[in-house]
């Protein structure tokens, strides 16, 4: 393996990225010439330059450091009027500095340059750097100094050159915490050749003392044989990676990118891509893979296409971009840049046109866009993606793509993408056949499924269980208060007579009246008494619970649980999709759901944004106060409580449904419509039960139910 192995990023940010685990170990790890312009040289600066050598050591790597040492006033007035005798006074303050180092770990490190320095593998030159004609190193002239230029250029046994250059230092808070940027260029690569050229020859430069303002020297003699002594010791398992931890990337180690794996009807589904043209409709039950699925169709496109590809990614909710954003960035892909692209993002529109252009250019081999369903369908982004040049491959995947059926999303499904994939457990849209067509005929007519059933019944062959975990279903029927059902056959009464006029304000006021009356029934007053009842049957196993309900239920559902003391929060979406410092640099909704995956929030009170894709493996268990008919609705939360999960053995559902009442109805058209209405609910019903751990017994009961109503 070599360099051009590595997926490299464009630039790197502390922010973004680990700049430790992300790039330099992982370069070091197969380097084997090491060139690296760095900062001050103190007690701990010479130390941490040998951060991350441990790898370049076993493969008896070669490295060449230029640094600077930080002088006092008077040791700088001494080397300008004795300028002959700066080998001495350079001494006297290196070795000064070195004698200082009393923690271990960092003598660990020094020992290792004075390793590499008496094998032969590691040269030191001291930079003095001048101000106004007099040597000045100092923290003033930082600015002005070789301190600015903070480059590094590492080459493979196949001598592929790779260099960095920004604003980190070889130190510890330059690589772990200070918030740092720098840019990487690969020597292999045409349109990056040149930077990289530009950096080796500012380094050769430097070296060989060809610098105005710098003059470069060797290392003082005392101070070479100091390290020598110091490294006599030295023990290559002394500086164990083990010991790079710090309070802020704690998780370091664990954080190494896999490689995408696929089971094998994730592998048939790339197939089936491929076969289709490179577009097809992905139906998979949610927790099954859809995006890992994606992601192998992406990296297959990006090993065969020889001509640039930009991947756009939409989503219904920012928050899933960045879900999609971070499962990408855990694996080994071979992607040059990326971006998120919505309205969250301050003046995305030029961000967006800057980094096409540097796919068109050629400096990116490829590029992926991290974006809603409302940005990709605004006609700036549209006039954007349809000016790209012709040469680009463009792949779009629509995630939740039923949302993309819709009137204004719709513009978003742009015939210039030539690769398409559409993910969704339930692509159908709910009484919208033609926006359900336009979808279908878009990714091809073509469909690969794997549904719940088939995740249900399918053992996982790494765990050795099904694929998601099995459910117990618990319909709670309840009953109308008396003022509610007077409501509700008012309602009822006044829909059956306007259903019989046809006319344009006939069928506004109908819609009218139906909302009304599904509203009664989604936000009766018994469910919070069925909900107590529940609450008081799960008992102190409250933890990961979900509760959905509507506007109109919320506040007394929390009020409820505040009563109870079950620590909960609403999730709605009033709360933030914007990252934020308040929040440790993420959105407010990740941070609740980090906050709920961790315990630290027994559940969450959500309105419909939880019913989308969004990724919560340790739910185990959904009470829904407030439901439709929607078959996508009620998959898509069966989806977010039924995903394998470490100690998830069932999840369960518990789901509050308004029992009819067919007294008091004079007319048989009247008793002929609720029926027919209960029916289309108890299809609900059937679909959650008959893949549930206890479908028998709620079967029985569903029959029993529209028997006595019949």
């Amino acid at each position: 393996m070599n360099f051009r192995d590595i997926q490299l990023k464009y630039s790197y940010e502390s922010e973004k990225d680990d700049l430790l685990w992300d790039f330099y170990i992982p370069m070091l790890s197969y380097a084997q010439r090491y060139d690296r312009i760095t900062g001050f040289f103190s007690s701990t600066s010479l130390a941490l330059a040998a951060r991350g050598l441990a790898a370049l050591i076993e493969r008896g790597g070669k490295m060449r450091l230029i640094t600077c040492p930080r002088l006092s006033k008077e040791d700088a007035d001494i080397i300008n009027i004795a300028v002959n005798d700066t080998d001495s006074i350079l001494s006297k303050r290196l070795i000064y500095d070195l004698s200082q180092v009393q923690d271990q770990f960092q003598h660990d490190h020094i020992s290792a340059l004075g390793w590499m320095l008496a094998e032969g593998y590691l040269q030191i030159k001291i930079a003095l750097v001048y101000e106004k004609g007099k040597i000045s190193n100092s923290d003033k002239t930082a600015s002005h100094s070789i301190m600015h230029q903070k480059v590094g250029i590492l080459y493979d046994e196949d001598f592929n050159g790779v260099s960095f250059s920004g604003s980190n230092n070889e130190s510890a808070s330059g690589w772990l915490e200070n918030i740092e940027e720098f840019k990487v260029f690969k020597q292999w690569e045409p349109g990056q050749k040149i930077y990289f050229t530009e950096d080796q020859n500012k380094f050769e430069d430097f070296w060989d003392n060809k610098r105005a303002g710098v003059r470069v020297v060797d290392l003082p003699t005392a101070v070479y044989e100091k390290l020598i002594e110091t490294g006599a010791d030295f023990s290559k398992d002394s500086i164990a990676l083990k010991k790079y931890y710090t309070s802020r990337h704690r998780d370091y180690l664990t954080k190494a990118k896999q490689d995408l794996k696929l089971f094998f009807y994730q592998k048939n589904a790339v197939n089936k891509w491929e076969d289709s043209n490179k577009r097809l409709l992905l139906e998979m039950a949610t927790g099954c893979g859809k995006t890992r699925t994606a992601i192998g169709c992406m990296q297959e496109l990006l090993r065969t296409e020889t001509h640039p590809v930009l991947a756009v990614i939409a989503c219904p909710q920012n928050i899933l971009s960045i879900q999609w954003k971070n499962d990408i960035e855990s694996l080994n892909t071979s992607i040059d840049g990326s971006m998120v692209c919505d309205g969250t993002i301050h003046n995305w529109r030029a961000s967006l046109d800057k980094e096409i252009k540097k796919l068109s250019s050629g400096f990116y081999r490829n590029l992926v866009i991290y974006t809603t369903h409302q940005t990709c369908s605004d006609g700036d982004f549209v006039a954007i993606i349809n000016g790209c040049s012709a040469r680009i491959m463009k792949f779009f995947i629509g995630d939740e793509v039923h949302g993309m059926g819709a009137a204004k999303t719709r513009q978003g499904l742009l015939e210039s993408y030539q690769c398409r994939l559409g993910l969704s457990a339930t692509p159908s849209r709910w009484f919208d056949d033609e926006g359900s067509k336009l979808i279908e005929d878009y990714f091809g007519n073509v469909s690969f499924k794997f549904n719940i059933q088939d995740a249900l019944t399918t053992i996982n062959p790494i765990t050795s269980k099904t694929f998601l975990v099995n459910y117990r279903y618990h319909p709670h029927f309840i009953n109308l208060t008396d003022d509610e059902l007077s409501e509700y056959k008012q309602l009822s009464d006044k829909i059956t007579k306007i259903s019989q006029i046809h006319s344009g304000d006939s069928e506004q006021a109908l819609q009218f009246l139906l909302f009304r009356r599904a509203e009664l029934e989604k936000n009766a007053e018994n469910k919070y008494s069925e909900l107590e009842l529940i609450l008081d049957e799960i008992g102190n196993d409250i933890s990961d619970t979900i509760i959905f309900v509507s506007d109109d239920q919320i506040d007394r559902v929390m009020r409820i649980m505040g009563r109870r003391n079950i620590t909960a929060h609403r999730f709605t979406q009033a709360e933030s999709t914007i990252p934020s410092s308040k929040y440790g640099g993420v959105s407010e909704r990740e941070y609740l759901i980090k906050r709920f995956i961790s315990g630290e929030y027994m559940v969450l009170v959500a309105i419909k944004c939880l019913d989308e894709g969004i990724d919560i493996p340790s739910a185990k268990r959904a009470i829904v106060m407030a439901s439709s008919t929607n078959p996508r609705e009620y998959i898509q939360r069966i989806g977010r409580i039924i995903r394998q999960a470490p100690g998830k053995n069932q999840a369960d559902i518990y789901d509050l449904i308004i029992r009819p009442d067919l007294s008091g109805y004079k007319e048989d058209i009247m008793v002929k419509l609720e029926r027919k209405i209960f029916e289309k609910e108890m299809e609900r019903v059937k679909d959650l039960s008959v893949n549930a751990l206890n479908n028998s017994s709620v079967l029985n009961l569903i029959y029993k139910i529209l028997g006595g109503i019949v």
